[in-house]
């Protein structure tokens, strides 16, 4: 049973770029996580969500973004409310598979008891892709990304617990999180995401050469940054 939770660690880890960060939204609170430059896996950098709160939705965008892409939070919060049954479902699966399948093996081994457990899983699951199907185009799932959502989730059940990470993720391309983070954060959140932004983007300028195009427009974006963080 080691593997189960194995596997959901696996799953969800993330791989990004040094200029990808994510934006999330777990119940009514806007938040934002950076990858842990530290470490390197793959030339990428690691990002853990929180395991304990599978049903967050996650939105990836990158630095300097799109500043042209007008994204609208009303619509960003349309998609969010028709996760919600998608939310319950992964809450619903978090405890079945992390909690009650191991301590029916430990207590109980094979037989009716684990069926039962299994049963409930999988169909749990069935339920969240059948709403997922209905609801595709709301969700901007083609059926290409259903079919893989589909196959990974009832081949490895573990890899469910992420639906609401994996539909979420796929949502079209949001515009600059500087943008972004204006719309949907307060003033102090605001500022202290500006803050810890400044700070990757210098980490990302202490790698590239200073006399580089990139490394002027990143001093341009920098100072555009820094103008926010210290605005009253």
């Amino acid at each position: 049973m080691l593997g189960v939770y194995i596997f959901y660690i696996y799953d969800s880890l993330m791989l990004l770029n040094i200029n990808e960060l994510v934006i999330t939204r777990s119940r009514n609170n806007w938040s934002y996580k950076f990858p842990f430059l530290e470490y390197q896996l793959l030339r990428k950098y690691p990002l853990l969500p929180n395991l304990l709160l599978p049903g967050t939705a996650i939105f990836k965008t990158y630095w300097p973004g799109p500043s042209t892409k007008s994204s609208n939070v009303k619509e960003v919060n349309i998609f969010i409310k028709k996760l919600f049954p998608i939310q319950l479902i992964v809450y619903a699966l978090l405890p079945l598979q992390l909690i009650f399948l191991p301590m029916i093996v430990y207590y109980y081994g094979s037989g009716v008891k684990l069926l039962i457990i299994f049963a409930t899983i999988y169909f749990t699951i069935l339920g969240a892709l059948i709403y997922i199907f209905c609801n595709r185009d709301n969700l901007y799932i083609s059926l290409a990304k259903f079919s893989s959502l589909a196959f990974e989730s009832l081949a490895c059940p573990p890899f469910a617990l992420n639906l609401v990470r994996k539909v979420s993720i796929n949502y079209p391309e949001l515009n600059d999180p500087l943008i972004i983070a204006k719309k949907v954060f307060d003033t102090a959140s605001y500022k202290t995401f500006c803050g810890d932004l400044a700070c990757v983007v210098k980490n990302n300028m202490s790698f590239i050469d200073s006399n580089s195009s990139h490394c002027n427009d990143l001093n341009k974006y920098l100072d555009m940054i820094n103008k926010e963080h210290y605005i009253e």
